[in-house]
């Protein structure tokens, strides 16, 4: 990562009856290990929380004027320290309207990655330690709950600035506190965020093409290169970015799947080149995908696997064993297992044992 500013400043309001208060920092941060390393943390904390919202800017700059200082601050028009404080300042008029208490750091942050530049925003609490200072005197200090982030937002600029419409469409990520109803309303309204994406009937969408695309293939082959769509967009999911279809087709030239076996040595190599590119299949049969979409990880896991429980009962496989290892009956309602699992068989006898 390429960090270039970063600055915090504080927000508190512990009466409702009273407006809130701003602490500003006049100047950012000078990039050193301990700050570079907090940056960190914070991100880290971000990417691994699941329940993020994706969309865009809202067209109303009058009421949501963010999108319009972050233009200016691109077009080198306004200092970054100028954003954040007008930022942090309209965030303050947006908690006011409400009864919401605060009392945290907003921390701005702009990264510039090799494809991408991003405006990070997250709001972070803190708490307060006892120490013992040089003179044995007993102290208080803060520390930042880095570790915990509930509420924040990242403005991918590059997205935002592309004339592609499925680009710019999903350019701003959300996390909302799902247990602060009135102060995530008050952020997100200061965002500017609109256009909630549909992440699980794009998932579909996606999901679809890609069944249609391996529809051809021996069955071991199509889930082969099935879960591998699956481990890859978990990946992009994991560190945070949506997944390209060029990249990966590029991901699935280089790691095809497996062919069938066969006495006939000709056929499986024929077998093993009968896909074509992934992105130009997408491009002639399927013109209305996303070329980036942000998967549902929910729906991706589902697609490899099958799974149910209720109070008694819990079951997972894979969505490979249907129909060979595993039958299911619609008639009867009933699933017949063959093959079974080598620790599991072991403790059905134990347990029978024990009965008996």
């Amino acid at each position: 990562m390429a960090l270039l500013h970063i600055i915090a400043h504080r927000i508190q309001r512990l009466d409702p009856s009273n407006a809130s208060t701003i602490s500003f920092r006049d100047h950012c941060w000078e990039k050193d290990g301990r700050v570079e390393e907090c940056f960190r943390e914070l991100k880290i904390s971000v990417i691994k929380r699941f329940t993020k919202d994706y969309g865009r800017f809202s067209d109303d700059i009058g009421s949501h004027p963010l999108s319009s200082w972050i233009k200016n601050f691109s077009e080198e028009k306004m200092s970054f320290d100028n954003l954040s404080k007008k930022a942090i300042e309209h965030l303050k008029t947006e908690i006011d309207k409400s009864e919401a208490l605060v009392d945290g750091f907003v921390f701005f942050a702009h990264e510039q990655l090799e494809r991408d530049e991003l405006l990070h925003l997250f709001f972070v609490q803190h708490n307060t330690a006892q120490f013992i200072d040089g003179s044995l005197d007993i102290n208080e200090s803060f520390y930042l709950e880095t570790s915990n982030i509930n509420l924040s937002a990242k403005i991918n600029i590059s997205d935002w600035q592309s004339d592609d419409i499925h680009r710019s469409s999903n350019a701003l990520t959300l996390l909302r506190w799902r247990g602060e109803k009135e102060l995530t309303e008050a952020f997100t309204h200061f965002i500017g965020f609109t256009d909630k994406l549909d992440l699980k009937a794009d998932t579909d969408d996606f999901l679809e093409t890609v069944s249609d695309y391996t529809k051809d293939l021996p069955e071991l082959e199509a889930y082969q290169t099935k879960k591998h769509v699956v481990d890859y967009c978990l990946e992009q999911n994991k560190i945070g970015k949506p997944v390209v279809i060029t990249e990966l087709a590029t991901q699935l030239k280089e790691n095809p799947p497996l062919p069938a076996k066969s006495s006939d040595e000709a056929t499986s190599a024929n077998t093993a080149t009968k896909l074509p590119n992934f992105a130009d299949f997408v491009a002639e049969q399927k013109p209305t995908q996303k070329t980036e979409i942000i998967p549902d990880r929910s729906k991706l896991n589902q697609y490899v696997r099958i799974s149910g429980r209720d109070q008694k009962l819990s079951m997972s496989f894979s969505a490979s064993c249907l129909g060979d290892s595993i039958v299911y009956d619609p008639q009867t309602d009933s699933l017949t297992i063959h093959n079974i699992p080598a620790g599991l068989k072991s403790r059905l006898a134990r347990h029978l044992n024990k009965g008996a």
